[in-house]
């Protein structure tokens, strides 16, 4: 079984969070994959309001349930393909700023994953705001689900 560590190349992307037993984790795609608006301004979403690391999954797949609008960061996600892997997500608010601290600005061999932009989290903050990341500043905050200049960058765990 691989022992990874944060920084490796690995399993389709840059790991970027590596659990006790060094066998499961999570990787972060190479690129962003664009810029889309977060999707469905003035719906709620119900259950896409996870915040912690390990809820982005679930939040991605309760937005496409309700929002069918695309190209949205959610479906993108989903639809994302790279090294042989398509089961990305758009990670949560939490998973983003983990990967601040691993593998961009925040981590400690520098911003190894090339972040230069505020990423939309899956973590939705109500009908009419969601979660992002600023890779800038390194902060959190929220923003219109209708504002189209936010980067996406999909993870997938291992």
């Amino acid at each position: 079984v691989p022992q990874y560590q944060v920084g490796d190349l690995a399993e389709g992307g840059i790991v970027f969070y590596v659990d006790e037993t060094g066998e499961h984790g999570l990787v972060a795609a190479i690129e962003d994959i664009g810029q889309f608006e977060w999707g469905c301004y003035g719906t709620n979403i119900l259950g896409a309001d996870g915040l912690s690391i390990g809820t982005g999954y679930q939040n991605t797949l309760d937005i496409v349930a309700v929002c069918s609008e695309t190209p949205i960061p959610a479906s993108e996600a989903l639809a994302y393909e790279s090294e042989g892997y398509s089961d990305w997500y758009l990670p949560s608010r939490d998973e983003l700023e983990l990967m601040y601290y691993s593998i961009g600005n925040g981590g400690p061999q520098g911003n190894i994953g090339g972040f230069n932009n505020n990423y939309w989290s899956s973590s939705e903050g109500n009908a009419y705001f969601s979660f992002r990341y600023s890779f800038i500043y390194g902060t959190w905050s929220i923003s219109a689900k209708d504002s189209g200049d936010h980067a996406i960058r999909v993870i997938r765990s291992f």
